[in-house]
């Protein structure tokens, strides 16, 4: 069995303890350094008991036997940090939304094309339960005639990126984005890969009103693909208590409907039965996270075993729908005066 030594670039990200939950599931993938600079890094290297750097250039600089590494920071500055690994032709699994605006990722993913460097963008909902399940069953379905998609995850306030030392989240100017570009992109994702189906049209609203922080605290979106499906995405930072999350996938004698930390059930017409539909399956839903099964696939994709959980190519096809929504609701507009 091969080991693998990797190590954290930007780590100020609240995402960086799922995925070190992750590496700990792993005996043969260590943490070898990390980078950043603000009390969450800092702990994590006193915790880890692993060398921190000041930022990404030096540690890689410095570091020069990593097997592939792990890409947080700000959304903004993603590009740049794939960029420079590409240009050292080292592996990364990089944390969604991997930028600010769709268009920073077209020149990465044409030089990731142009280099081969393998990589893994870690759109963990694609290893949700009710996914996992029942997405051939779904697209076989799609196949058929028109599907129709609810996607929600409703989560707690803004306050708790405050609480646990993110404060930048809740800043326009460094976040660049609230609920839609932190959440949007992995169900707007789902939507396709649950289909099988291009997204050609979105339409949507935000809500600015809730916290009042300059960033959406809510983003409600109506979504057509190619082969006309339909999906509702509802993403939100307006959970009072634990986050909520459904699923709901629905379309001629089928209805699915799946809440994490609930339970999963499928209903349908049975011949000879009830006409409004009978439950025919149901079961427990857990609501963990999936972090393991991001670091499995890029695991198998470097070892050539198997595929990356997503690529950037697949949070391109989400995320140019979610620039097109902030832009439809003249969310930049400040930018230009």
């Amino acid at each position: 069995m091969k080991n693998y030594r990797v190590a954290l670039l930007e780590a100020e990200h609240w995402h960086v303890l799922g995925h070190l939950a992750a590496i700990k599931t792993y005996e043969n993938v260590t943490v070898a350094a990390l980078s950043g600079n603000g009390e969450f890094t800092k702990k994590v290297s006193e915790d880890l008991g692993v060398k921190r750097y000041p930022n990404y250039l030096e540690l890689l600089d410095q570091e020069t036997d990593l097997d592939f590494v792990y890409i947080f920071g700000i959304y903004k500055e993603a590009p740049e940090i794939m960029e420079e690994c590409i240009r050292r032709r080292i592996p990364f699994m990089a944390d969604k939304p991997c930028c600010e605006r769709a268009w920073q990722l077209p020149p990465v993913i044409a030089h990731l094309k142009e280099s081969g460097v393998k990589h893994c963008i870690a759109l963990q909902r694609r290893y949700a339960l009710p996914v996992e399940i029942y997405k051939d069953f779904v697209q076989e379905k799609a196949s058929e005639g028109g599907v129709h998609l609810v996607l929600r995850y409703i989560t707690g306030t803004p306050q708790r990126y405050e609480d646990m030392g993110f404060p930048w989240a809740n800043q326009k100017e460094i976040a660049g984005g609230g609920a839609l570009l932190n959440l949007g992109v992995h169900y707007l994702d789902l939507v396709q890969y649950l289909t099988g189906d291009e997204i050609v049209e979105v339409k949507g609203f935000l809500n600015e009103n809730v916290w009042k922080l300059g960033l959406d605290d809510y983003a409600n979106l109506i979504v057509k693909t190619k082969q006309g499906h339909t999906a509702t995405v509802e993403v939100g930072y307006t959970k009072s208590g634990y986050p909520q999350e459904d699923f709901i996938f629905s379309g001629k004698n089928f209805y699915i409907t799946a809440t994490a930390g609930e339970d999963i059930r499928r209903f349908g017409l049975v011949e000879g039965g009830d006409k409004r539909g009978e439950l025919l399956e149901k079961q427990d839903f857990p609501d963990i996270q999936w972090f393991d099964k991001c670091l499995g696939s890029m695991l198998a994709t470097l070892e050539g075993t198997g595929e990356p959980a997503a690529t950037l190519e697949d949070v391109y096809h989400a995320l140019k729908f979610v620039t097109q929504v902030y832009e439809d609701n003249h969310f930049y507009e400040e930018d230009a005066g």
